[in-house]
């Protein structure tokens, strides 16, 4: 397997590939899906890989690679099923949101039938799937982690240690195993906080079950692409990330892909302490962090997968990132390259979450 022309790879980008076939599509998870899946076939399809995949009925077949139309009558994953019972394909490569569990079901229904995964183990995507699991962690390996509790559980705020702040700063309410900025909503006061608590619970309680709340830490949105092998950890570049702010919900807009490098060195620091508290994470990963007014960074969230800056990355690095990425895991091989340039990632349907109940 290690002559990259003659892998045979299926790819699987959840939301394009018909995971969301029978449902309606959310226009910003697809944008962003579309295009990871674009770039990712493009750079398996320069090293001559050949690739196959499905794709949901209402989008565009993508180019660099064998697809089937998925449509709304259709099972994706007896599909996808019948794709991997193929002899020929050597590995597989998902992206998939950690939301409800889907990418760990996506990492066992190929293990299941028997092919190498191309990512993190299925342990790291159990422990990042969840930020309250994850948060604690990281928190015992000695690094500084957003603080969090259940809003379920949020009864006596006055007694976290975070109160304060929060009273002075806002308040930041988010699923636990969300992706992106769905469902994350800002508060000025503990007062809109306290009711949206009873709003939601009687309206989505399944949704309130997942809730978490934190308080809203002021400073620079962060991310890093970053590439892990069993024993070896290298950040391959930095990013700003562009979130807003607008009627109360969070919205990404995409990202200054590798215009973060002043901080790379602490990036690294951080992505090596990450590593040791989850090994599992190989391959690709990434995390979003904020550095606080004092130059601090403090960890938000850890993505076991492909992110959205990668969509950028190819043209800012002088390999070519997929193959770095099968060479860590096919090989356990880290290559030492960074980005050397930076670009603008702008998202025309920005990520957000639904409207604020009324």
């Amino acid at each position: 397997m290690h002559n990259k022309s003659r892998l045979k790879i299926w790819v699987c980008e959840y939301v394009s590939a018909g995971g969301l076939a029978s449902e309606t599509l959310p226009a910003s998870l697809l944008q962003e899906g579309l295009l990871m899946r674009d770039a990712l076939l493009a750079d398996l399809s320069a090293l001559g890989v050949d690739c196959i995949t499905s794709h949901d009925s209402r989008v565009a077949a993508p180019i660099h690679a064998h697809s089937l139309p998925l449509h709304a009558s259709d099972d994706p994953y007896a599909l996808w099923r019948q794709q991997l019972a193929s002899g020929d394909i050597d590995a597989c490569w998902v992206i998939a949101p950690e939301t409800e569990g889907i990418l760990q079901h996506m990492q066992q229904l190929v293990q299941t039938a028997g092919k190498v995964w191309i990512g993190c183990r299925a342990d790291a995507i159990a422990q990042t799937s969840a930020k309250s699991i994850m948060a604690e962690i990281c928190q015992q390996a000695g690094i500084t982690v957003l603080p969090h509790v259940f809003l379920a559980q949020a009864d006596a705020l006055e007694s976290l240690n975070w109160y304060h702040a929060a009273a002075t700063s806002g308040w930041v309410v988010k699923p636990d195993d969300g992706a992106g900025c769905e469902f994350t909503y800002y508060f000025k006061n503990i007062n809109e906080v306290i009711d949206f608590k009873l709003k939601i619970s009687i309206e989505n309680p399944l949704l309130f079950a997942k809730l978490l709340l934190q308080p809203y830490v002021p400073g620079l949105a962060l991310s890093m692409s970053v590439l892990s092998t069993q024993e070896h950890v290298q950040v391959i570049a930095g990013h700003r990330q562009r979130i807003d702010i607008q009627q109360g919900c969070f919205h990404f807009g995409g990202a200054g892909v590798n215009e973060a490098v002043a901080y790379l060195p602490a990036m690294q620091t951080l992505a090596e302490q990450i590593h040791g508290a989850i090994p599992g994470l190989l391959g690709y990963w990434g995390a979003d962090m904020i550095l606080t007014p004092d130059d601090q960074l403090m960890l938000v969230e850890v993505n076991p997968r492909l992110t959205t800056p990668y969509i950028a990355l190819s043209p800012l690095l002088t390999e070519n990132p997929a193959a770095m990425i099968l060479d860590a895991i096919l090989e356990n091989k880290l290559s030492a390259t960074q980005a050397q340039a930076s670009c603008t990632l702008s998202l025309a349907t920005k990520s957000r979450t639904e409207v604020l109940p009324a």
